[in-house]
């Protein structure tokens, strides 16, 4: 699972029928530990219905269907799930540990 940042949503006209109802949300990898964008957004499927500027966990590649009952629907990309909060422990001897 990856950790990112809901952007914004898109709107489409045309889409495959398995994706009738499901939100395609615009996405930005970030860093967990200082909420810093990684690399360029791009589009995942949306079935839990998060808002703009929350956190989430997304899957890449064929475990992205996972999240739907129809395993043949067309995505590589999907939000899994919505962050709450983040805990980040330093593992001592970690170039940021301090003590």
């Amino acid at each position: 699972m990856n950790c990112a940042k809901v952007l914004g949503k898109t709107y489409s006209k045309f889409f495959h029928p398995s994706l009738t109802g499901v939100d395609i949300k615009i996405i930005q990898v970030i860093n967990p530990e200082n909420n810093q964008a990684i690399g360029k957004p791009f589009f995942a499927a949306d079935p839990l219905g998060v808002a703009i500027g929350e956190l989430v966990a997304y899957e890449e590649s064929f475990q992205a269907t996972w999240a739907f009952e129809d395993h043949m629907i067309p995505v590589d990309r999907c939000i899994t799930a919505i962050i709450d909060s983040l805990d980040i422990e330093t593992v001592k001897g970690d170039k940021n540990d301090t003590g």
